[in-house]
């Protein structure tokens, strides 16, 4: 049996965790490759070998050949690297950590959908499934999108197509704005971005003359159409490396924020408030902390595991996806 790689780690309380770079460098050492989202909180973020959005991380997972990896972000974020790496040990910090829009489309839900649809239709609808969605809905669609690459996969699908798009209502109400699509969507929402308010944001960008407000698809119409710019995390992280000196209201997840100061510090930064008035954090990403990470590197779990049947009607529709450039 071949040894372990490195000094084995015992569990420790929060005041001795190791700092990010120790925790990573640990990892390289046991053959783990740490994924973080930029939703995770800075320490997270700090600790991993690469953090991006969805689709960026996807890549990286279905690229990196690694034996094992720790994903910090929410179930279906970890299923994705799975699917995409089924030799690998992908395990999470939290297993709990899940997902609102993903736990609004079932896929016995969708499935059921679906054939009624082809029976009104005399056809089948072409499936597109938001990233933020169970592998077994992945399994059921035809091709999957990112909010950062979602317009070029409605692009790439002939127009005479029927788009069933699922589970989130608000991207696939921008996609039909920006593409000019029909599509059929499903009644779905993230609990984060549908919390954001017209209202205060409106009041915000009162208090800040001349600040660039930057919106996620998946927000509401309304907050939308108050915005300057309507893009995904890359894209706005795209939009904020190249400026300088600038002030932007940010109305997604607020630790998308950390990022931006981190890489883009010659601007200001505003995290949009919610209808509470206060930041928006996604109490699934939340879930995950340092000790659990801690704690999940050490154990190598708790583990992701996918039926191969689901999971490789599911990697047809993700490859689909990274085909799309």
């Amino acid at each position: 049996m071949e040894e372990p790689r490195g000094t084995p780690v015992p569990v420790l309380p929060a005041r001795d965790l190791p700092e990010p770079e120790e925790i990573r460098r640990w990892a390289t050492e046991q053959g783990i490759l740490i994924l973080a989202h930029s939703y995770q909180d800075g320490f997270l973020q700090e600790s991993a070998h690469f953090v991006g959005d969805s689709l960026e991380l996807a890549r990286q997972a279905a690229e990196a050949r690694a034996e094992a990896i720790c994903f910090c972000g929410v179930h279906f974020m970890a299923e994705t690297a799975k699917i995409l790496c089924p030799e690998a040990t992908v395990f999470v910090p939290d297993l709990e950590a899940g997902c609102s829009l993903a736990d609004s489309c079932r896929a016995e839900d969708l499935e059921r959908y679906q054939g009624h649809l082809s029976r009104k239709l005399g056809r089948r609808p072409v499936t597109v499934a938001y990233i933020n969605c169970s592998a077994a809905v992945k399994a059921l669609s035809d091709v999957i999108c990112t909010s950062g690459n979602a317009r070029k996969v409605i692009e790439s699908i002939p127009e005479e197509e029927t788009i069933l798009f699922v589970p989130d209502q608000h991207l696939g109400g921008w996609l039909q704005e920006v593409t000019g699509r029909d599509m059929v969507l499903w009644n779905g929402s993230c609990m984060v971005h549908e919390l954001f308010s017209v209202d205060t944001l409106k009041a915000l960008q009162a208090e800040h003359p001349g600040a660039i407000t930057l919106a996620h698809p998946e927000c509401p119409k309304a907050v939308r159409e108050a915005a300057d710019h309507v893009l995904g995390t890359a894209g706005m992280l795209r939009m904020v490396r190249k400026a300088r000196g600038l002030t932007f209201i940010v109305a997604t997840e607020a630790n998308m924020l950390y990022r931006f100061r981190k890489e883009a510090p010659g601007n200001t930064y505003v995290a949009a408030p919610g209808a509470s008035c206060a930041c928006n954090l996604c109490p699934h990403m939340q879930r995950n902390t340092p000790e659990k990470l801690w704690e999940a590197l050490q154990l190598r779990a708790p583990a992701i595991e996918v039926p191969e049947e689901i999971r490789v009607r599911a990697r047809r529709a993700l490859e689909r996806m990274l085909a799309v450039r």
